[in-house]
């Protein structure tokens, strides 16, 4: 009987030590930081929810916090008399980026006088400054 007992207890020690270390092996304790992966769309069409990412075992689950996103329709329909003053907004906010961006150039939104322009061009252009190179 002492064989017997022998011989079970030493197969149940062995079967405990083995069922450990399978799971050591294949249960991953997720000792790290884990990555959030974000709900996409695969490539049917579906919506996979987001996913918690283990980088040690690449493992994911599903991270438990899915909402169904709904479209909220806040608009319907085409009103005709707020597109006179859409476009009306679209043309002045045309001219002002036009008018700034002149402005960034360095030209002069007024035209100069023939007399400007006269003395503009008999002014010599000097070819030497007083600053030094280097």
């Amino acid at each position: 009987m002492t064989e017997m007992t022998s011989t079970m207890l030493m197969l149940g020690a062995g079967a405990v030590a083995a069922f450990f270390l399978v799971r050591r092996v294949l249960v991953c304790r997720h000792p790290g930081p884990l990555g959030l992966l974000p709900p996409v769309a695969d490539g049917e069409g579906g919506r996979t929810p987001a996913r918690w990412y283990c980088d040690a075992c690449g493992k994911s689950w599903a991270a438990g916090f899915n909402q169904e996103a709904r479209v909220i329709q806040r608009f319907t329909g085409y009103d005709e008399s707020k597109a006179v003053a859409s476009a009306k907004r679209a043309d002045e906010l045309v001219r002002r980026q036009r008018s700034l961006a002149v402005g960034r150039a360095g030209v002069s939104s007024r035209p100069r006088s023939a007399a400007r322009l006269e003395q503009d061009r008999e002014e010599p252009v000097p070819i030497h400054g007083r600053r030094l190179a280097g």
